[in-house]
């Protein structure tokens, strides 16, 4: 099939995007040579679109489906905006060291942090505590040269299908069918409606936006991940008022500025402020150090089915049984 699809031609931008085309291809295939398989299975939550496609809460969700089938799911990411470069088990909650997501993760399930993924194998392989752990990744469905034996990609509203590659669109790369599910997440996600892109089985998970800690009370909105008007609308739709708005960029580093800037927002309001848990594990540890009055209501992401999500649990743990049997029949 034409990759045209996947271009934009206003402004000449085709060409842009065609550079960045011919870059990833070599990077793609350079870094393919040499494939590494784990011992362990991996499964792989992934994306073909840049930023805010639903990869955290969808990881937290297939870990603890996992959890509850009797795995022991190890989490392993790059740590974004965190400082940790090799593999390392995430050991406290300092988000400057470990980046955001990694500590949200590590509240929940072992979680380890590293630019390299196959460093992060092996040691998931060393602190392995039962012969049924398996590893997660959040993002790495373009770290090549890791085998991944399930890859799960995740989309929200802009299904990627119709999106076009970067800098004009959100691609990262040409959508491929090298992939066992597609999971979408979005607002409009719908009630019964089952579709496969290519063959590949698609199904749909709600988010909804819940209150972790705190009052629903009226106060200052603080918010740094990729989309917050959905969640400024989310949290003005349950208290039902409309409050400051203060937008950073995903996974910003609070400052002592940016805590001073946010109590003085907030004062009218006794300083009460609503964020998101990803904001709230970094703001937490700056309230403590500067003696801050500010109150946090700290709201998350859940995710619930929407429809049978059974064939996609069956499919991964069958994928796992098969890894298990093949890989410890070949170390034998």
């Amino acid at each position: 099939m034409s990759i045209i699809k996947y271009f934009s031609f206003p402004y000449g931008l085709w060409g842009l995007q065609m550079l960045y085309l011919v870059g990833q291809t070599f990077d793609r295939n350079r870094r393919s040579r040499n494939v590494y398989k784990s011992n362990i299975p991996v499964i792989c939550i992934g994306n073909f679109q840049a930023g805010g496609t639903g990869k955290t809460p969808i990881t937290q969700w297939v870990a603890s489906q996992l959890q509850l089938l009797g795995y022991e799911p190890i989490i392993a990411l790059r740590g974004y905006k965190g400082r940790t470069k090799a593999s390392t088990l995430v050991n406290n909650q300092n988000a400057q060291i470990f980046g955001d997501e990694a500590v949200l993760h590590a509240l929940n399930h072992p979680t380890i942090v590293g630019k390299n993924r196959i460093e992060s194998c092996n040691l998931a392989e060393s602190i392995a505590k039962t012969d049924k752990t398996v590893l997660i990744l959040d993002d790495g469905l373009q770290f090549y040269e890791l085998h991944k034996d399930f890859s799960i990609v995740c989309q929200k509203d802009a299904l990627f299908e119709y999106d076009t590659l970067l800098p004009q669109g959100r691609l990262r790369e040409i959508p491929h069918t090298n992939i066992n599910a597609i999971i979408s997440n979005g607002e409009s996600t719908p009630a019964e409606t089952k579709r496969d892109w290519k063959g590949i089985s698609e199904y749909y998970l709600k988010r909804e936006i819940i209150l972790r800690s705190g009052l629903k009370a009226p106060g200052t909105m603080v918010c740094g991940i990729a989309k917050p008007n959905d969640f400024f609308y989310n949290v003005q739709k349950q208290i039902g008022f409309i409050g400051n708005e203060m937008k950073f960029r995903d996974h910003h580093r609070y400052s002592a500025a940016d805590l001073a800037r946010i109590e003085k927002a907030s004062e009218k309001y006794e300083y009460r402020v609503h964020c998101t848990a990803k904001d709230a594990v970094k703001l937490e540890p700056l309230i403590k150090a500067r003696k801050s009055p500010i109150q946090l209501s700290v709201w998350d992401v859940e995710i619930q089915p929407v429809g049978d999500v059974q064939p996609l649990l069956d499919a991964m743990v069958a994928k796992i049984e098969e890894v298990f049997k093949n890989r410890t029949n070949k170390q034998a």
